[in-house]
């Protein structure tokens, strides 16, 4: 899966002028390239003995920006696209550690993309432009980690790389798990009554271990405890009732005010883990 750029019907490809062109930083330099001459596109997608390409992508981006500066904006989709196409191989690499979650594996290489795009069009990036790679390398790694942090993924690990501690952000599959009220009537099927996907092991197993430690956050064990027989052993309240040895009403109540609590105490939880991210 991948997000492509379409470029939009157009008349003749637009000649190189012939004059010189003000590059994005004011200095005179040749035409800019243009992808909607054949010739040129061609050119665009030659490769050099090493591997890499006779137009370098720094040179690709300076080309964008130009033509962006004259709002061209033809001309920055064909350029844009270029840029893509020889950009996805690493894009796919980097996200392939995702491939258990191909939504989650899309969604970090679309942020890829967006961000590379974004980039390429603004003239105070100059990173890019002066190691094309480097920078690729670090714009897959952070959002990469983004998608690990806003799916609870992503651990701090200790010097011998394991994962120490709890995860730097709760899953928000478990945050819309306990945040919605389950239906009062003892015939199931609510939405969202599933934690993560049965068939994903992974997601199971990192689910129940959010769900261990949000419990925590209960310091009466009978509220924890009202908690996983009617949220995770899906339990009528009559049988809760006769299991805890209290009233029906009473485990609706203390059900009730324990989810309150659980939901206040993920929101300051993510509120502060957002303030250490920025």
């Amino acid at each position: 899966m991948m997000e492509t750029i379409t470029m939009p019907e157009s008349g003749p490809p637009l000649q190189v002028v012939a004059h010189d062109a003000p590059d994005v930083d004011g200095t005179a330099s040749a035409a800019p390239l243009d992808a909607r001459d054949a010739t040129t596109r061609d050119a665009l997608r030659k490769r050099t003995p090493t591997g890499g390409y006779e137009v370098s992508d720094a040179d690709l981006v300076r080309a964008i920006r130009v033509w962006d500066a004259r709002g061209d904006l033809d001309a920055v989709r064909a350029l844009s696209e270029l840029l893509i196409d020889r950009c996805m191989p690493e894009f796919r690499r980097r996200a392939w550690g995702l491939r258990h979650r191909p939504e989650l594996m899309q969604d970090a290489i679309s942020a890829m993309i967006e961000q590379t795009l974004r980039e390429a069009r603004d003239p105070n990036e100059g990173f890019m432009l002066l190691n094309f790679i480097h920078y690729l390398h670090c714009l897959c790694a952070d959002n990469f980690n983004r998608i690990l942090r806003q799916e609870g993924l992503s651990y701090r690990r200790d010097e011998q790389g394991r994962p120490a501690g709890r995860p730097r952000h709760v899953p928000q599959a478990l945050v819309d798990r306990i945040d919605v009220p389950l239906d009062d009537s003892e015939e199931g099927g609510a939405p969202g009554r599933d934690i993560a996907n049965p068939g994903d092991t992974l997601s199971d197993r990192m689910a129940a271990i959010e769900a261990q430690r949000i419990l925590l956050y209960l310091s009466d064990p009978l509220d924890r405890k009202i908690m996983i027989l009617r949220v995770f052993e899906q339990m009528r309240w009559d049988d809760i009732a006769a299991v805890c040895g209290k009233t029906e009403r009473t485990m609706r109540l203390r059900y009730e005010k324990a989810r309150v609590r659980l939901r206040e105490a993920l929101e300051v939880e993510q509120q502060r883990d957002q303030i250490a991210a920025r």
